[in-house]
C-alpha cells in the first residue's frame, strides 16, 4: 500500500492532480474565479500560452523563477485575473 506522501505525489503527476494543484496555488495567491472566466478556463489559457501577453518574451515554466517565468497577473485588491504574463512584466504592473 503506498504511502501519504507517495499517493500525493502519484495525484501531482496526473493532469487532473496538475491542474488542482495549479488552481490550488492560484486561490492561496488570491486569484478569483469570476463570471468571465472559470479556473479550468484560465488554466487552459495558462498551459496554452506561450508568450507573455505584454511584452511578448517567450514564457519558461519550472520550480525556479527567472524573469521569463510565466504567472498570471491579477488585481491584488479584487482577485481579478488581468494576463497572463513573465515574472518581469508581473513585478511592473500595480
Amino acid at each position: 500500500m503506498p504511502t501519504k506522501k507517495e499517493h500525493k505525489e502519484k495525484h501531482r503527476v496526473s493532469e487532473k492532480g496538475k491542474m488542482r494543484y495549479k488552481i490550488s496555488d492560484w486561490k492561496r495567491m488570491g486569484l478569483i474565479e469570476t463570471d468571465q472566466y472559470t479556473y479550468e478556463e484560465l488554466y487552459i489559457a495558462y498551459l496554452c500560452c506561450d508568450e507573455c501577453e505584454l511584452c511578448g518574451v517567450t514564457l519558461t515554466t519550472g520550480r525556479y523563477n527567472s524573469k521569463t517565468t510565466k504567472c498570471m497577473d491579477h488585481c491584488h485588491k479584487t482577485g481579478v485575473f488581468r494576463n497572463i504574463v513573465c515574472l518581469a512584466c508581473n513585478n511592473k504592473v500595480k
